[in-house]
């Protein structure tokens, strides 16, 4: 039985922080120690996320797909630009599970 919030978390979101962290930190400019602020983690969370040695190779699936990447880009903005936080970025998550779901991505 595949539990999509569950599978979400365990891959997506990792997924979409590291991308977020590359985002942040190459198109906005921000350090580590920001990129770590905005999104709730420590900034050696955000060192794996760039360097991307965390992570597994069902995470790293996430990394390529172009439905995550176009989030992941959005997010970046809004908590860049707005000032928003990743909690608040939540319905967004759920909206990307949506994606994935009639997409074909979320399977196990």
């Amino acid at each position: 039985m595949t539990i999509y919030c569950e599978y979400m978390i365990r891959y997506v979101v990792p997924a979409l922080r590291m991308l977020i962290s590359k985002q942040l930190s190459e198109k906005y400019g921000l350090n580590q120690v920001q990129v770590a602020r905005m999104l709730n983690v420590t900034q050696p969370a955000v060192s794996n996320y760039m360097s991307r040695r965390k992570g597994s190779a069902k995470i790293r699936r996430y990394l390529g797909n172009t439905v995550v990447n176009e989030y992941a880009g959005n997010m970046a903005r809004k908590l860049f630009e707005k000032g928003l936080s990743l909690k608040e970025l939540g319905e967004d998550v759920c909206s990307l599970c949506t994606e994935l779901r009639k997409g074909g991505y979320l399977t196990g």
